[in-house]
């Protein structure tokens, strides 16, 4: 009886360990599509601002500079880890 217990309660600790790791990737999700969102408005003020001459070079450096900034975004983001409840362990002990 007391396995028993003890499983519905590792059991239960597990899902609320991963309903909080789905909230934290939602949020996650969330902040990077708002990013995306004002990326693109970014780039369209540079558009217009610039005018879209394909030969005319002017835009370039601005819109690499946006590329690396976009691909340090991402590689901070894939640096986040899965947080893991403080008391899981003290469950599965």
């Amino acid at each position: 009886m007391y396995s028993t217990l003890v499983d519905k309660a590792l059991l239960a600790q597990k899902l609320q360990n991963s309903m909080h790791n789905t909230s934290a990737q939602l949020e996650l999700e969330k902040a990077s599509s708002l990013a995306k969102d004002n990326r693109i408005k970014s780039l369209e003020e540079i558009i217009i601002e610039l005018g879209h001459h394909p030969k005319d070079p002017k835009g370039i450096p601005t819109l690499i500079k946006r590329k690396e900034e976009d691909i340090v975004s991402l590689k901070n983001q894939l640096k986040l880890s899965i947080t893991m409840h403080p008391q899981t362990t003290e469950v599965a002990q």
